[in-house]
């Protein structure tokens, strides 16, 4: 790793389904935010309708995306439910020494830091760490050290680590379903309920952090430092994503576990809103049962 160009050690992975044009203004952004376009960008679709396909074919062209894994939408492994087999290949396709995971609809921005990479690719030699994440986690921090927050889960939405590293974890944790095809048996020490098993990557990090004693470090936010999971694609991410360079009550969402950028509504949207909210009031004192005269 070049301590002056720590990105060209880097596969930028990435996994998703849907989406529009607007994957790769996220992208470039992620780009400024690394300091510099990876060696890699990685994109693992999950079996998109032919609008998305298209617009990530013209990312390949324009030289944003340097691997596409396309799916048949009618594939067994279209599934939202299973969409931990994309997330999981985004991970092996990798080439490069580090990866970072992303999600299409994760917005990164930083004013300064701009050694971060480094600095933080040179704290994944701690044995004792396995990744870099973010802090909008499942759970609060267990506790602070230099600087960091500190954790054993990592998040997809982001998360830097050893490529060594990442596969250790699912080799150790769920190699058998993935040697067969994730058509196996759901490994049975992940347990979660039903409905989360789709994070089964995140769930074995998780596992593996804890069977090895390993932590994970989120860098606390600030206006200088933002990683914001939007839930959000197309124009509705693309207002949200100005609003958010603007600084527009970004604070309130610092560091919140489960996080999703939502700043307060202002002009027609805020008036729509409170609209909306004065009928559904309406609607619940005629309700019969109500105590309304």
């Amino acid at each position: 790793m070049r301590a002056d160009r720590p990105w060209e050690s880097l596969t930028l992975a990435v996994s998703g389904f849907a989406g529009d044009s607007a994957v790769g203004t996220v992208l470039t952004d992620w780009f400024r935010f690394l300091g510099g376009r990876p060696a890699e960008v990685v994109y693992v679709d999950g079996g998109s309708a032919p609008g998305t396909v298209r617009a990530l074919t013209r990312l390949v062209a324009r030289g944003i995306i340097d691997r596409l894994e396309l799916l048949n939408p009618h594939s067994w492994e279209n599934s939202f439910y299973r969409c931990y087999i994309q997330e999981h290949e985004s991970g092996a396709l990798a080439r490069q020494p580090y990866i970072a995971f992303i999600k299409p609809d994760v917005l990164p921005l930083r004013r300064g830091h701009d050694d971060w990479l480094a600095r933080d690719m040179e704290r994944l030699g701690d044995p004792s760490v396995f990744a870099v994440t973010m802090t909008h986690l499942i759970d609060p921090p267990q506790s602070r050290r230099d600087g960091f927050d500190i954790h054993d889960f990592a998040s997809l939405n982001f998360s830097l680590m050893k490529r060594s590293s990442f596969r250790e974890a699912m080799r150790s944790q769920i190699g058998a379903f993935i040697d067969a095809g994730f058509r196996g048996e759901y490994p049975a020490h992940i347990r979660c309920e039903e409905r989360y098993r789709r994070a089964l990557i995140e769930w074995a990090w998780q596992a593996h952090c804890r069977d090895r004693g390993l932590v994970t470090l989120a860098r606390p936010e600030s206006r200088d430092w933002m990683i914001f999971h939007i839930n959000k694609s197309g124009r509705r991410l693309r207002r949200l994503r100005s609003r958010m360079h603007a600084g527009d009550d970004v604070e309130r969402h610092f560091d919140q576990p489960k996080g999703l950028y939502r700043p307060a509504p202002r002009g027609l949207s805020k008036f729509g809103r409170g609209i909306e909210g004065a009928v559904r009031r309406v609607k619940r004192a005629f309700r019969p049962g109500s105590n309304s005269s």
